[in-house]
């Protein structure tokens, strides 16, 4: 559950005038499950929605949040993962996590608009700092790959230019779906720099259209689907329109980590799993910069 499904579940309970406590990570120190800024909700029965992580950490946190949740408090507790540690929860991980609890009080109106404009926040930074992602083509291997990136949070636009292959139940999951022809395609969909593209079309030729005009976008991530031979014959010809080495670097070619994938559900997920990296590399995460996973470079193929 991401953070957009989290706040909209939450909302709908305090709607309805229920209480809840929102639990996030505040900061995080050695080896632990999840990072800064990760959140979770839980009721007075102690039933949570997402997670800061599983394990000891979150059932301990869970308990807390319900026990305070009946006093209507707020606090910030540190917890000690370490096995070592003698007041610590023993998990092998043996980082340290520091939490804050707050209550989200919803008893009368003005307590539910100020705790709901918490959620809202919560929502609007999420969303504003996520980027989207701007698939070109509709085909069979995007609609495989639609649903799960959405699953994994991000927010996929959905851009062919046939009607029949820009269908809202094609991709009931995209966000928002573009039937038009790919002309000053930057400006229809207006490609950020917080922005992965996916080009996938039908065609080298239609590609090759897309591939020329995002290269002048500061799209983040720009990843190209296809055989070695194709991607080759389309640098050849950004070459000699005048693009340098270093904008054809731009792309992520062949697209997707390279795990033997064949079928469209496996190249799906190959590229789901390129998405995650780059997406955890940009965010800084602790394990990307640690080295404790892949780097960017080792997914990049040669060019």
């Amino acid at each position: 559950m991401d953070i957009k499904e989290l706040t909209f579940k939450a909302e709908e309970r305090i709607k309805k005038g229920e209480s809840l406590m929102l639990v996030k990570i505040e900061e995080s120190e050695g080896s632990t499950p999840r990072g800064k800024d990760t959140y979770m909700v839980v009721d007075s029965e102690a039933y949570s929605m997402g997670t800061i992580g599983g394990g000891k950490i979150e059932y301990q946190a869970t308990l807390d949040a319900a026990e305070l949740l009946k006093e209507s408090g707020s606090m910030e507790k540190s917890y000690s993962l370490s096995r070592e540690d003698v007041s610590g929860l023993g998990m092998i991980c043996g980082g340290n996590v520091k939490l804050a609890f707050r209550c989200l009080k919803a008893n009368n109106e003005d307590e539910r608009d100020e705790s709901l404009s918490v959620l809202y926040h919560i929502r609007d930074e999420y969303l504003k700092n996520q980027g989207r992602v701007i698939i070109f083509g509709g085909g069979h291997v995007s609609r495989e790959t639609v649903p799960v990136l959405s699953k994994l949070g991000f927010l996929c636009t959905v851009y062919d230019d046939r009607k029949d292959f820009a269908k809202r139940e094609d991709f009931p999951d995209a966000e928002r779906i573009i039937c038009d022809d790919y002309e000053d395609v930057v400006e229809k969909t207006g490609i950020g720099e917080h922005d992965y593209v996916i080009i996938m079309t039908r065609g080298h030729q239609f590609d090759y259209e897309i591939q020329k005009q995002v290269l002048l976008s500061k799209a983040m991530f720009i990843g190209v689907i296809g055989s070695r031979a194709k991607l080759e014959t389309i640098d050849k010809k950004l070459t000699e329109d005048g693009f340098s080495e270093a904008d054809l670097a731009r792309f992520y070619a062949p697209l997707g980590l390279q795990i033997g994938a064949e079928s469209p559900e496996e190249i799906a997920i190959s590229i789901a799993a390129e998405l995650i990296l780059v997406r955890a590399d940009a965010e800084g995460r602790r394990k990307v910069r640690q080295g404790k996973t892949l780097k960017l470079s080792d997914i990049r193929s040669p060019r």
